[in-house]
């Protein structure tokens, strides 16, 4: 029996659809190169802080961030579709790590670094478990609306833990308000010093970041407030420092699993998941909508999982895509994920050789670059918009928020994510049924209601349902059309346009049924119009046409059935709409 060989082109286009790295690197270019390397050396820059600050966020050491930065971005290359994303440490993930782990008292810091590790090794096999089942689909269950009040709500959060660093205070645990309470009560013991440092560093992080955003700001502030350190006395006044970073690259170290610690982690493993897959996509769809380029949803599962598991194995904690650093990427025109692949290398430099540069760096400087970053998150603009065009989603998106500050991350999210569905539900179940007429001078049809100046056509009632027809809302669907009959006695067509209702479940085709005998029984006809093809399939499989007759669904055009109708008219006796030729002449 002879054996067809895949062809080389088969196994490079499927090698490609794994390893998207094997597609591009072939045909990179020196000048390619270059223009990857000048982003790459800025990257450095500016990620250095930053993944140091996002570690302490989180609630671990300095260098755990130089670990992440190192691993995260040379598997993402392997793996990745986005190709200017920087993945790495990010604050959402970071404050989501501290907010849950932080609820275990009394446990020392390998065990809590453990914890952390374990956290984003599950949250990379739930990646890989989508993966395998091609569920790219499920970043839509966050929506835009619940996003950003999450993201603001925990965006407050940060910030307001960060200020007790900037102050000179020193921080508490607890919620958001009893933080907040305690820090304005504590105000009048904030450390001078640490004060100017601190919101120095934000006015000139901020004002760099509007004047020159290829700035590298965050190197500046660090290097100057350790040169000031250095060759003043302000640790004598108080100024709280970083302190010793270990020098070295990470260690290879297996998470320890226990059944209590995944049950524990395992809601926190799922949050940082989805949020993290939810911010990959919605960057990879905005770069890739700007260069013209395909983002695989499916794939980036994949690529998120492989660098969360790597990340977990080499000291890690969670990561995601960087909104900061692959904003700055772009800037500075990175081309491909060999950007990340240099920022790793010149990171690993740092962590090898040049940590003890940044022991005498402040704790205000730290907490600086986390609020100048985090400030983007809390997006008013964005929040402002939402309220222009549904108060009911800036409702939702205030409630998230709210719900962050008051219960925690967690619940924020799940608050969030139940308001959206209720929402969706609520407009299932109640739709939106509009009465159609003619349109002046067309042969169009519109709301009546939103435009009165269209024209009702004697004895014809146009419905059109402005969502699926469904169980949830099929006996009030009925209900309606029985109430607008009942308001117009000289009714004897019903005629339901079903452009916008692109879906029919049995209850709803069981409704039909059930409305048509009604009607004929009344001496009044039903028709549809303008269903899709999909529709009719489930009309004709579900026994609608066995008991109605094909002519319900055989026309599909709302015109066509008016034209139908007019004729048949016109050959009874007694035309019971008489006016509809004369209006159907007018259209002509």
């Amino acid at each position: 029996m002879q054996i067809n060989q895949p062809s080389w082109a088969t196994i490079r286009g499927e090698l490609a659809a794994t390893l998207p790295i094997t597609g591009w690197l072939p045909v990179y270019t020196k000048k390619l190169f270059r223009a990857d390397i000048i982003a790459g050396i800025t990257l450095t820059a500016f990620a250095i802080p930053e993944l140091m600050a996002y570690a302490q966020l989180a609630g671990l050491p300095p260098e755990y961030g130089l670990y992440a930065g190192i691993v995260a971005p040379l598997v993402y290359c392997l793996f990745g579709t986005i190709r200017e994303m920087n993945i790495g440490p990010s604050s959402s993930e970071a404050i989501l790590t501290a907010a849950m782990l932080g609820m275990l008292v009394g446990i020392d810091a390998a065990r809590y670094a453990s914890l952390a590790a374990l956290t984003v090794l599950m949250a990379g096999c739930l990646a890989i478990i989508a993966r395998i089942f091609r569920l790219g689909f499920i970043v839509n269950l966050i929506s835009e609306t619940v996003l950003k009040g999450f993201l603001a709500g925990m965006g407050l959060v940060i910030i307001c833990g960060q200020l007790f660093k900037i102050f000179g205070i020193k921080s508490i645990s607890g919620a958001f308000f009893d933080q907040l309470i305690y820090l304005i009560t504590h105000l009048p013991s904030a450390n001078l010093p640490t004060v100017v440092i601190g919101v120095g560093a934000i006015a000139f992080l901020l004002c760099a970041e509007r004047r020159c955003r290829k700035l590298p700001a965050a190197l500046i502030v660090v290097i100057f407030s350790i040169l000031v350190m250095n060759y003043t006395d302000l640790a004598s006044r108080g100024v709280q420092e970083v302190g010793v970073i270990p020098a070295g690259l990470p260690s290879f170290i297996i998470p320890n699993i226990s059944f209590n610690d995944v049950q524990f982690i395992f809601p926190l493993a799922f949050a940082i998941f989805l949020l993290a897959y939810v911010e990959d996509m919605s960057i990879g769809t905005s770069l890739a909508r700007r260069y013209h380029y395909k983002v695989d949803s499916n794939q980036e599962l994949l690529a998120l999982g492989a660098t969360s598991i790597a990340t977990s194995l080499f000291q890690g904690f969670p990561v995601a895509g960087s909104f900061s650093r692959t904003a700055l990427n772009e800037i500075n025109g990175a081309v491909t994920q060999i950007t990340g692949v240099i920022a790793a290398v010149l990171t690993a430099i740092v962590a090898l050789f040049l940590t003890g540069l940044f022991t005498r760096m402040p704790e205000a400087i730290i907490g600086s670059l986390i609020l100048v970053a985090v400030l983007r998150l809390v997006d008013v603009k964005g929040l402002l918009r939402i309220a222009k065009i549904s108060r009911n989603e800036f409702g939702i998106a205030i409630a998230t928020c709210a719900g962050v500050l008051l219960f925690g991350i967690l619940s924020g999210v799940f608050i969030g994510v139940i308001l959206s569905l209720t929402d969706i539900l609520y407009r299932v179940t109640t739709p939106r049924i509009a009465i159609l007429g003619r349109v002046p001078n067309t042969r169009q049809y519109a709301d009546r209601i939103r435009h009165p100046e269209n024209i009702a056509i004697p004895g014809i009632l146009i419905i059109r349902v402005d969502a699926p027809l469904i169980f949830a809302n099929a006996e009030m669907v009925k209900d309606r059309i029985e109430e607008l009959i009942a308001e117009d006695p000289t009714v004897r067509l019903v005629l339901l346009d079903m452009s916008t209702s692109p879906i029919v479940d049995v209850s709803a085709s069981d409704m039909i049924v059930d409305l048509y005998q009604e009607l004929t029984t009344a001496g009044i006809k039903l028709r549809i119009a303008d269903a899709t093809w999909q529709v009719r399939r489930m009309l004709r499989i579900s026994g609608v046409e066995d008991t109605i007759g094909e002519e319900i669904t055989q026309t599909t055009s709302l015109e066509t059935v008016l034209e139908d109708w007019n004729c048949a008219a016109s050959a009874t006796p007694v035309c019971p709409v008489p006016e509809l030729e004369n209006i159907l002449q007018d259209q002509k």
